[in-house]
């Protein structure tokens, strides 16, 4: 492992890995430098957030792969799981430090990235501010809105959201998607009308089996990054 990933705190992981490493492993990954100066050091088990015993989104918590459909977006081909974010049935709110952070469930290594030096920096950049995802469902699971979160403190309870008013960002299921396997990620820029912009699909399942859409996978590099 090179220096600057270990300070930084980050580990290059193959695509034939991400599933074991995102999903089936219940142990996070090693401590880094950088878990270590937020005093965020927790090396426990993950725990399940529950949303694979959700029927109607279960799928959510396997292997995702956000698949480009038209325009480039820097994100194409990463890959993520809802199965170890915070998550509450009663309010439908899941929630997801992107690359880990402080406060809370320990997060490094649910989220790959492209594997590269502008990457390396804003993985650790998104940890320090605590970049997160809100995902807050509908009361039939089918569409979700989507708040991008920074907390501006290392206590991690300072905490801001991206304003709606500039960006507001949703994802929908589509008509072939089974128990969450296939979402429309959209967003709408000041105000306007939501547009598409890549889809959001189950690759495999909580428990590592494939789903209809494994063949998406494929699209991921060959080289990814994870938080550690």
């Amino acid at each position: 492992m090179k220096c600057t990933d270990r300070i930084v705190g980050v580990t290059t992981t193959n695509r034939s890995s991400l599933l074991q490493a995102i999903v089936l492993d219940e142990k996070p990954p090693p401590v880094s430098c950088i878990r270590r100066s937020l005093c965020d050091c927790g090396s426990g088990e993950r725990k399940l957030s529950g949303i694979e015993q959700v029927p109607e989104i279960s799928n959510l918590a396997g292997l995702l792969i956000q698949r480009q459909t038209g325009e480039k977006f820097p994100t194409a081909g990463t890959t993520q799981t809802l199965k170890w974010a915070e998550f509450d049935k009663t309010s439908r709110v899941a929630e997801m430090k992107v690359y880990g952070g402080c406060g809370g469930k320990q997060h490094a290594g649910h989220w790959s990235a492209i594997d590269n030096s502008k990457w390396k920096f804003l993985v650790c950049w998104g940890r320090v501010w605590n970049y997160s995802y809100r995902v807050r469902f509908d009361e039939d699971w089918q569409r979700a809105d989507i708040d991008i979160r920074f907390c501006c403190t290392l206590s991690g309870k300072t905490c801001c959201s991206y304003p709606r008013s500039c960006t507001t960002f949703d994802m929908v299921q589509t008509k072939d998607s089974k128990n969450g396997s296939q979402w429309d990620r959209r967003k709408a820029t000041y105000g306007g009308p939501m547009e598409k912009f890549y889809v959001l699909e189950a690759v495999y399942k909580s428990d590592g089996s494939p789903t209809d859409h494994v063949e998406s996978f494929n699209l991921a590099p060959e080289t990814m990054i994870l938080s550690r």
